[in-house]
């Protein structure tokens, strides 16, 4: 029977929390935990659903707080992208907004973008995913420009408790309004259009 290394299973749960599943040498990991620290933004406190992680690394004494960034990032109004093929996470900066709410101290989105796709120029087919933290009797605005032709483009759309929805992108333009709970929603667009055109969607959620 192969022996089973612990220190690579810390590693993929570490990087679990960061929304990717790559593996990487796990050698200099001594131990990792959950932490029960509590993140604040400006002095209001700011809730994920993903624990905090606490890592000791073999040359060092302390341990190095860890936050699942993705989560974090998107929470904070910015949009990321993670692409499996490049191993690479793109953030994009400037697409959405966040505030603190006097009344009780709470930390809420308004007016954010949290879905900004579209295809590479040049290329005819379009290939993304991602996640966003809606909360309950907001709405998720789909904004969608597309000349696309010879093809189609599916958008799914999965909601906290995995049920999904399907919109399916020709060569016209959309908008169309869905009705969030609470929760991470999670979507995955994808598609050909073999001769020609560009798509964009863009999802605002408030």
């Amino acid at each position: 029977m192969k022996k089973f290394d612990i220190k690579s299973l810390i590693a993929g749960m570490i990087i679990g929390t960061l929304g990717i599943t790559t593996v990487f040498a796990a050698t200099e990991i001594r131990s990792a935990s959950l932490s029960d620290a509590n993140l604040m933004l400006n002095g209001a406190p700011l809730s994920l659903n993903k624990s905090l992680i606490l890592v000791t690394m073999d040359d060092e004494q302390t341990a190095s707080l860890y936050a699942p960034a993705i989560e974090l990032l998107e929470t904070l109004g910015y949009t990321v992208h993670y692409d499996s093929v490049t191993n690479v996470v793109n953030v994009v900066t400037g697409t959405g907004s966040f505030k603190e709410s006097a009344s009780n101290g709470n930390t809420a989105s308004e007016s954010s973008v949290v879905m900004n796709l579209t295809n590479h120029a040049g290329q005819r087919n379009i290939a993304e995913s991602g996640s966003f933290q809606a909360e309950d009797n907001q709405i998720l605005t789909l904004t969608v420009t597309s000349d696309i032709k010879g093809g189609a483009v599916d958008l799914f759309l999965f909601d906290p408790n995995g049920n999904e929805q399907r919109i399916t992108i020709g060569s016209a333009d959309i908008t169309k309004e869905i009705p969030l709970e609470k929760g991470i929603w999670q979507y995955n667009c994808s598609g050909m259009f073999k001769d020609g055109g560009n798509v964009t969607i863009v999802g605002t959620i408030k």
